[in-house]
């Protein structure tokens, strides 16, 4: 039976939607090192992209104050070059229309307490990140934001990362989406 050991997220602010990258890592009993090896890690790698998909689907995303539906494109079985260290990597889209000024990601999801340490990280294309909610430690760096949430910290069920965009880096996607 696989543990979950850490985790990582990975938001990219592009025009027109947000990709966010997952990955978590267990200590694993050679399950997955097992189906790769056989060729026959993508009947899970479907499982656990439904899996992730269904647990989105409960969870309230909000970009601009509009509800959007978090889409899990694909999900990968992986290990990290030995027997009992596996991973599990999702790629998601978060769709939204990006506005000249502030832009607003929300998300409300079931609370708890973290079982695992993790590290999420945003990073935007141009303009800056202007303030994140979150629980764990955050540190703020122009396009980045690093927040670190450590094993047993209670966490509330939001979050809320504000990015600035300013105008002259959507003038040129706009005109091309009118086109």
């Amino acid at each position: 039976m696989a543990r979950p050991i850490y985790g990582n997220g990975f938001f990219h602010v592009a025009p027109g939607a947000i990709f966010y990258t997952i990955v978590f890592d267990y200590f694993d009993e050679g399950e997955y090192w097992e189906l790769l090896r056989a060729g026959e890690e993508g009947e899970e790698e479907e499982r656990l992209r439904e899996e992730m998909q269904r647990l989105t689907d409960q969870e309230r995303t909000l970009v601009n104050g509009r509800e959007v539906r978090v889409r899990v494109l694909r999900a990968f079985v992986e290990t990290r070059g030995v027997k009992n260290r596996s991973s599990a990597v999702f790629l998601l889209e978060i769709p939204y229309e990006p506005r000249p000024g502030i832009n607003e990601y929300e998300n409300y999801y079931e609370a708890g307490v973290a079982e695992y340490s993790y590290t999420v990280r945003w990073l935007t294309w141009c303009g800056r990140i202007a303030s994140v909610i979150s629980p764990g430690t955050v540190r703020i760096e122009g396009r980045l934001a690093d927040i670190r949430v450590k094993r047993g910290t209670y966490v509330n069920g939001y979050e809320k990362v504000s990015f600035y965009l300013p105008e002259d880096c959507l003038t040129g996607i706009l005109r091309h989406q009118r086109s």
